[in-house]
């Protein structure tokens, strides 16, 4: 199907701009709508055979009961929002037309999608969603299926706990008035890195992040399981007895296997690129 007609609502902002690029290079004509656009939302329904959902979560979900009745069978409607229950649930109740979840993880940062993750929710129809994966697997994206509610679960520690994690960690940096630019001169390379992780969620959509932690409803159990590791932790770590330290460790350890070697080196190489400038 080259040569598709794509259209993306929301199409002015950083992923919007990002997949527009994308599209283009793949080949297809691409058509974008946003808030100061001429083409509005409507003109990307009468016009593309590809309708994407390029805004919040909200937004795509009020945006799918306006566009989705002005769908034909034959046109795909997805989204690039970061959970999937909701949305998945709204695009195929308010159309016939075919639908697609796509979840791409990663950001507008990113130089190109060869060996990114897209995770994608099959919705209705099988020949856009074939053509869509065909499509990404040809630019060597790494493209796995799962359905709407293992994803949110997924993400509720992918996403949800990370970024949870990263914020308390920038707060408590703050409550002990530890700022950045000191202690970067006492900072081990993994500190290092970690405070640069902090700054990079600061530095962008504070609402996204509120969102994926917020609005998805597996964050809670996710932070109860944490919680209860954490109490773990602090038992056996802080108990004064060797023995329960390392029977701790070694017993993390021996879930994580093979992945702690593979672990090494990925890391490894992050610390070297990172002092090797």
């Amino acid at each position: 199907m080259s040569g598709t007609t794509i259209g993306i609502i929301g199409g002015t902002g950083s992923m919007g701009r990002w997949f527009e690029r994308f599209f283009a290079g793949a080949g297809h004509n691409v058509l974008i709508s946003g808030r100061k656009t001429k083409i509005s939302f409507r003109d990307i329904a009468g016009k593309c055979d590809v309708v994407v959902l390029s805004v919040p979560l909200d937004a795509a979900i009020s945006l799918s009961r306006e566009i989705g009745p002005l769908l034909s069978e034959d046109q795909l409607l997805m989204d690039l929002c970061s959970l999937k229950e909701n949305i998945m649930e709204s695009m195929i109740s308010y159309t016939s037309a075919q639908v697609v979840g796509t979840h791409p993880l990663f950001g507008p940062f990113t130089n190109a999608i060869k060996g990114q993750n897209i995770l994608i929710c099959p919705g209705r129809g099988t020949g856009m969603l074939k053509w869509l994966e065909e499509m990404l697997r040809a630019e060597e994206a790494v493209v796995t299926r799962m359905d709407p509610v293992t994803h949110d679960r997924n993400m509720a520690v992918v996403q949800g706990l990370t970024h949870f994690l990263t914020i308390c960690m920038g707060r408590t940096l703050q409550k002990m008035n530890m700022t950045p630019d000191k202690a970067i001169f006492y900072s081990t390379p993994v500190f290092r890195i970690n405070i640069d992780l902090i700054g990079r969620l600061f530095s962008q959509d504070t609402e996204l992040y509120a969102d994926l932690i917020g609005k998805n409803r597996h964050v809670k159990e996710a932070l109860k399981t944490f919680m209860a590791a954490m109490e773990e932790g602090k038992e056996s770590l802080l108990s004064g007895m060797d023995r329960d330290k390392i029977a701790c460790l070694e017993n993390i350890r021996g879930f994580l296997g093979d992945f702690c070697r593979h672990g090494l080196n990925e890391s490894n190489k992050i610390i070297n690129d990172l002092y090797d400038k």
